[in-house]
């Protein structure tokens, strides 16, 4: 009985010491953290950002890899089948929770098929106007628009994207109408409001931000909720009058879902931890945002609004879902 005792404790504690050893050994080689977006683009900057950090921490190689395409779900559709050994990640973006409405029969479950582990950065877009329309608030904008229904015209990067969806939630919490003019990029649109042929734009900081210190455009607001770090002077919009406007366009780690909580848990620890330094928030400012550290059930409680959220937008503006 004793011996059977004895061997009963020695294998507890084999057990213990071995998935001790498990999580110690964590990665035993390269990891991959897939990107949905091009190389220098902001998701991708914050890939890099945060594979340095995983690198330095855990000893182990950590490989960017950009497989952009179909609003980001060419990457996601990717890591949603990779085996969950923590070997492959996502990072992930707002595009994840907006496709949820904007694409029918996606191939993946954002929420089933994923486990979120940290949210790392958020940016948001600043509303700019031509100097020429002669307003200088969000509010003097909304007068605007309500005198001259259909008037004002806004420049957009495609149907469907983050800064679209700016424009649609700014009309649907105004309570006007304006016309949206999509362009192949965000440098297009914003030269063709510096040129007075648009009215205005929800545009990327590092593309507006130039224009607006050299007074060739005029910045409203920008669309995060609290204000950003590379335009601590310019309000939000929720200050500016429309309350609860929030355009965030966020980053953070995705793994398949089944992956280890050990594994989960370690990489959200070190991720959040390397946010939370000084060293990261310059770097992330530097790239034009906001760092924002989030761990897993923090994190997944954020996507589930966001889902909530885009889907409103995109059913009041009456978009219909692609195939």
């Amino acid at each position: 009985m004793r011996k059977l005792f004895t061997f009963c404790v020695l294998a507890a504690l084999a057990s213990l010491w071995s998935a001790a050893w498990a999580q110690e050994a964590y990665p035993t080689k390269p990891v991959k953290i897939i990107v949905g977006m091009p190389a220098g683009s902001f998701t991708d900057l914050t890939a890099r950002l945060v594979a340095d950090e995983l690198r330095a921490n855990l000893g182990q190689s950590f490989v960017v890899e950009n497989r952009p395409g179909a609003a980001t779900n060419v990457a996601t559709a990717a890591v949603a089948r990779a085996p969950n050994d923590g070997y492959t990640l996502l990072l992930a973006s707002n595009s994840n929770t907006m496709n949820v409405t904007l694409f029918k029969n996606l191939p993946f479950d954002i929420e089933k098929d994923f486990v979120p582990v940290a949210m790392i950065t958020s940016a948001g877009f600043v509303l700019v106007v031509s100097p020429s329309l002669g307003v200088s608030s969000v509010q003097e904008l909304i007068a605007l628009a309500k005198a001259k229904p259909g008037f004002l015209n806004f420049a957009s990067t495609g149907s469907g994207t983050a800064n679209h969806l700016a424009i649609e939630m700014f009309a649907q919490k105004a309570g006007i109408k304006v016309t949206t003019v999509f362009y192949k990029g965000s440098m297009e649109g914003v030269a063709d409001v510096l040129g007075g042929r648009i009215h205005g734009m929800f545009a990327p900081g590092s593309t507006a931000m130039p224009h607006v210190e050299a007074g060739a455009l005029k910045a409203l607001a920008v669309t995060t909720p609290r204000r950003t770090a590379f335009a601590p002077n310019i309000p939000t919009m929720a200050e500016a009058g429309l309350e609860g406007y929030d355009v965030s366009m966020w980053n953070g780690i995705f793994a398949p879902a089944g992956t280890s909580a050990d594994v989960i848990q370690r990489l959200a620890a070190i991720a959040t931890k390397a946010v939370r330094s000084d060293e990261l928030q310059n770097k992330i400012k530097t790239n034009g945002g906001d760092p924002a550290a989030m761990g897993p059930q923090e994190f997944a409680a954020y996507i589930k609004q966001d889902i909530a959220k885009w889907s409103a937008v995109v059913s009041g503006a009456g978009i219909q879902p692609q195939q």
